[in-house]
């Protein structure tokens, strides 16, 4: 934690170049981040061998450790005298480490059958400390380049722009995980090579892309604790924003966790995960202009809401049936978009609060502790759709019955239902007045000379 100084945020806008080679960085980050949370579970119950329950508890476990790290890392970034400069220097050493347990997670022999599941459960752990290094790294990076009014919408939705597009080559990959007639074969060699070349590539570009390090200063004296829980406590956008980030984490990703499982299980078309993939990505990038133009004229917590009702109402549409289904999946990923690209952006003005309210500006506690929420959420999601699909009768060797589809086909919608009902809710409470942090509190927060 430091006081605020000129250097914490910057004087003008980012040139165009530098906000785009530092948003490429979500395009890498999605290509494996997608992958891992539509392919790792389908990949353990299907090739690996492993439980639908036990598959879910593995990718459970991975993101709660992931979530763990985030706080501790953060700790370590905003105590640090050059920031931008370690962020950087994460990014370039922490990269690469990523590739490796992903790659042997996808492309090496499976283990035999007592060694299975610690084996997945080691890589998973590996592969989950690395990148929440880097995660923490880039996201907080962000913060650095966001000083400016406007800054961070515009670049929160060319973070998210590039996300959509590593959504859309997950999309264009589905097959050569889902299809088991390609498992195994040079279609998923060059796949899992190319995205792990890919995150590096991009990642290291988002580094060269940051804030030049700034000059090393001598460490500022040591804060009492309090202060950090009163920031944190007495920030009323920043908690709402962690509920809200919870509450979409554990609910919407099961949408599209589910696609490969019902194209197998229910539609008995492998291509379907495929063409589902394809549409939720592009309907997300399409919309994505929509939602920048919209942020120019209306509140955030507007859009939001608007974001929301088309998210329930798209998987509404979806619980249609087949008929429906893909119309459902564009709606879902239309509001998925605003949900998702505002997410960073009301962090960084809850940042901006933060320091305005006790003259403390933290960076990367804030993201490490938001990035908690979320994999927390996902994780237990994951868990979740597990369970769910032990309840189906899932069993990888047969189709599911009408009933087991029907359950299948009722978490993938419901969840983001009641997902988008909460995240309502949420907004609807914002504003209930909060008690005021005590002044001198405050003024301990940034002592003066």
């Amino acid at each position: 934690m430091a006081c605020s100084t000129p250097d914490n945020a910057a004087a003008a806008p980012p040139a165009t170049a530098r906000m785009l080679g530092y948003a490429s960085g979500n395009f890498g980050k999605n290509l494996l981040a997608s992958t891992m949370d539509v392919f790792l579970m389908f990949t353990l119950t299907e090739y690996w061998g492993i439980s639908p329950l036990a598959a879910g508890m593995i990718v459970m476990l991975g993101l709660v450790w992931d979530g763990l790290c985030n706080p501790l890392l953060g700790r370590i970034l905003d105590r640090a005298t050059d920031r931008a400069g370690l962020y950087r220097r994460l990014l370039v050493l922490a990269a690469p480490v990523v590739t490796i347990p992903f790659t042997i997670l996808f492309l090496l022999p499976i283990p035999q059958p007592a060694f299975t599941i610690p084996w997945a459960i080691s890589l998973v752990l590996v592969f989950r400390t690395a990148y929440a290094t880097c995660d923490v790294a880039h996201n907080t990076l962000m913060m650095r380049m966001t000083g400016p009014q406007g800054a961070a919408t515009m670049l929160s939705a060319l973070r998210y722009m590039f996300s959509c597009l590593g959504a859309l080559a997950v999309a264009g990959s589905a097959p050569a995980f889902v299809d088991p007639a390609l498992a195994g074969g040079h279609r998923l060699i060059v796949t899992t090579a190319c995205a792990a070349l890919a995150y590096v590539a991009t990642l290291w570009l988002a580094a060269a892309s940051g804030p030049a390090a700034t000059p090393r200063l001598p460490r500022t004296p040591s804060i009492p604790q309090t202060p950090l829980r009163v920031w944190i406590l007495g920030n009323r956008p920043f908690c709402a924003l962690l509920v809200f980030g919870f509450a979409q984490a554990l609910t919407l990703p099961v949408f599209a966790r589910s696609f490969a499982y019902i194209g197998k299980g229910v539609i008995h078309d492998p291509d379907w995960t495929a063409r589902a993939l394809t549409t939720l990505a592009l309907s997300q990038l399409v919309m994505l202009p929509v939602w920048v133009r919209a942020s120019r004229c209306a509140s955030q917590h507007g859009m939001l809401a608007v974001a929301l009702i088309l998210v329930a109402v798209g998987s509404a549409v979806f619980a249609t049936g087949p008929r429906g289904m893909m119309a459902g999946i564009a709606l879902f990923g239309a509001g998925n978009a605003g949900v998702q690209m505002m997410i960073w952006a009301l962090l960084a003005d809850a940042i901006d609060h933060g320091e305005r309210r006790t003259g403390v500006r933290l960076e990367a506690v804030p993201v490490a502790l938001l990035l908690l929420t979320l994999k927390l959420g996902g994780g237990i999601g994951g868990a979740l759709f597990g369970q769910a699909l032990a309840l189906a009768g899932w069993t990888g060797t047969a189709p599911l019955g009408e009933t087991g589809g029907g359950h299948l086909l009722a978490m993938a919608w419901a969840m983001p239902v009641a997902g988008a009902v909460i995240g309502i809710a949420i907004l609807c409470c914002r504003s209930v007045p909060v008690r005021n942090v005590p002044s001198s509190l405050q003024r301990a927060a940034c002592p003066r000379a």
